[in-house]
């Protein structure tokens, strides 16, 4: 069989595949992050940009508060004084209006990185990245399960996933071990931080939402 084409889609699920954590995590992390800097950058003067962001009353809960993180100020003070002009009040009063535009974005990006998987499954780089990462989380693990059809695909990420999660319970015991007074040093970095990676393996990293 040929190898597929490779193309930038494909090297960013590659480059994240050998990046430690979920890669579909990380993944979605990051274009929810560049979708934030395009609209700051790019968007808030764009008149099809605001039709969107006047009809979803802006960003939900969790995509206002990283829009946050960027401290633009000006390009925050922009779009929100562009919501408050433009509704009044009843922004505060009336039920929310349509989807969160970076919430629709989430999930059709998703659904392209999943593609990617499923199309470049023969590449073996691709697949040597992903036999030597950390697999998936648990929320992204049963999406993968869910929507792609080759088997292959789903049997290598069920199984990585699953030695990588027993894997972290033997780190997560050296940490408990390392709390007592009995066992000298502290273990080692992996097992310093297997609380984190614990939360992460089973539901996702941070401010990213479960797929559905």
């Amino acid at each position: 069989m040929s190898e597929p084409d490779r193309h930038l889609p494909f090297f960013r699920v590659l480059d994240a595949a050998r990046l430690p954590g979920c890669l579909l995590c990380r993944l979605v992390r990051t274009d929810t992050r560049r979708y934030i800097e395009s609209v700051l950058y790019e968007s808030v003067n764009d008149v099809g940009f605001r039709a969107r962001w006047r009809a979803s009353r802006g960003f939900c809960h969790r995509h206002a508060w990283i829009l946050a993180e960027f401290q633009d100020a000006l390009g925050t003070a922009i779009l929100y004084e562009d919501l408050i002009r433009h509704y009044g009040d009843k922004l505060l009063t009336a039920n929310a209006g349509t989807q969160c535009p970076l919430c629709h974005a989430e999930r059709v990006n998703l659904q392209d990185r999943l593609a990617v998987l499923e199309q470049s499954w023969d590449d073996q780089e691709l697949r040597a990245a992903v036999e030597a990462g950390d697999g998936l989380c648990g929320p992204h693990l049963r999406a993968l399960l869910r929507q792609t059809r080759r088997r292959e695909l789903r049997t290598t990420f069920r199984r990585v996933s699953a030695q990588r999660l027993t894997e972290l319970a033997e780190r997560l015991r050296q940490q408990i071990q390392s709390f007592d007074y009995r066992h000298a040093g502290g273990g080692d970095a992996r097992a310093r931080d297997a609380w984190q990676r614990a939360i992460e393996r089973v539901v996702g990293m941070r401010d990213v939402p479960e797929p559905h």
